[in-house]
């Protein structure tokens, strides 16, 4: 289990079971991946930016957060995976 699936784990009860169990399938990959490669993966993850809205919040009080970044193959592709927050970032 890598550090974002135990922070899950272990604040599972602040998410639905459905948040939670798709959350788990982003979290298992340890690399960035396509929009679509996660979708096809969960049926509870019908349209993942619609998804990372409902549950950003949630995640940003545990310090994870889903980012996502251009694809590097000169597509408009976006790439996904939860990551911890930035702990010495600047205040604003």
């Amino acid at each position: 289990m890598n550090y974002v699936q135990a922070i899950l784990e272990a604040n599972k009860a602040r998410f639905t079971i459905k948040q939670y169990q798709a959350l788990m399938t982003i979290a298992k990959h340890k690399r960035y991946d396509y929009r679509k490669h996660y979708e096809s993966q969960d049926h509870r993850i019908p349209y993942l930016p619609s998804f990372k809205q409902r549950v950003e919040v949630k995640l940003a009080v545990i310090g994870l957060c889903i980012d996502s970044i251009s694809a590097n193959d000169g597509s408009s592709c976006r790439l996904y995976s939860i990551i911890p927050l930035k702990q010495n970032a600047p205040d604003l």
